[in-house]
């Protein structure tokens, strides 16, 4: 039975489109000194090998997983897709142009990125391996690119763009600062980082707010930084928060 299940996750992943590439093990200093408290202290890391999308999950996979009856359908027309305005968030429908088959999937909740991660036979990266696949097996960078400010040849800004449309990081990965806020698995809790494991962590037992990492299309340059820590409500969906599935 249980190797009819993986064999049943391999099929419907592999229906997905998505490319997976493989994240050597190793060790990071997690946070920075130079950002918000919730990103201290800093603190040597270990993560194991892991493997992960190398883009975004896009329109075009998702609504494969709608068609099939596994998800449900992402909040673009309904009216439950909320934007930050500068001062307040309001509800939206979503235009044609931040939509189409090969953009990011975007007013998708947690818990629907999470659903969709597990039909696929996958999951949810952790706070700690989305750090780390950011840098690249770069010692230290502050966005995916390095260190150079962002501008429109490196990042998404003011307009979304096809997932993958920039340059990959050290590891093959496109887009993990910039274009769309990525949810991961973890619960926010401001301290966390003085009290985590060392090794794999995954992030505090319970909370109110999930983590969303590395900035999206109208992010400023310090909420593009791979250190910079933001949370979001898991049952909220909003028009620049995305995700990708970890394996």
């Amino acid at each position: 039975m249980i190797m009819i299940i993986i064999f049943a996750d391999i099929q419907i992943f592999a229906q997905t489109g998505a490319n997976t590439v493989s994240i050597p093990g190793g060790t990071f200093a997690r946070g920075s000194n130079d950002g918000s408290a919730d990103e201290r202290p800093v603190r040597e890391i270990e993560i194991s090998p892991f493997g992960m999308m190398a883009k975004t999950v896009t329109e075009a996979q998702y609504k494969r997983c709608v068609d099939a009856g596994r998800c449900t359908p992402a909040h673009y027309d309904d009216g439950r897709c909320l934007q930050w305005t500068g001062t307040q968030f309001i509800n939206v429908t979503v235009p044609s142009q931040f939509r189409g088959p090969n953009f990011p999937v975007v007013c998708v909740t947690w818990l629907q990125a999470r659903d969709y991660c597990r039909n696929v036979g996958m999951r949810l990266p952790s706070e700690a391996q989305w750090e780390y696949a950011a840098l690249g097996g770069a010692k230290s960078a502050r966005y995916s690119w390095g260190n150079s400010p962002p501008d429109k040849s490196r990042c998404a800004l003011s307009s979304l763009h096809n997932a993958g449309s920039f340059a990959p990081n050290g590891y093959g990965l496109y887009d993990m600062t910039g274009n769309v806020w990525e949810w991961v698995g973890d619960f926010y809790e401001q301290d966390f980082y003085s009290f985590s494991e060392n090794k794999d962590p995954r992030g505090p037992n319970a909370g109110f707010y999930r983590v969303i990492r590395g900035g999206g299309f109208y992010s400023g340059p310090n909420e593009l930084r791979i250190q910079n820590r933001h949370w979001f409500s898991p049952n909220f969906a909003e028009v620049s928060v995305g995700f990708r599935c970890v394996r």
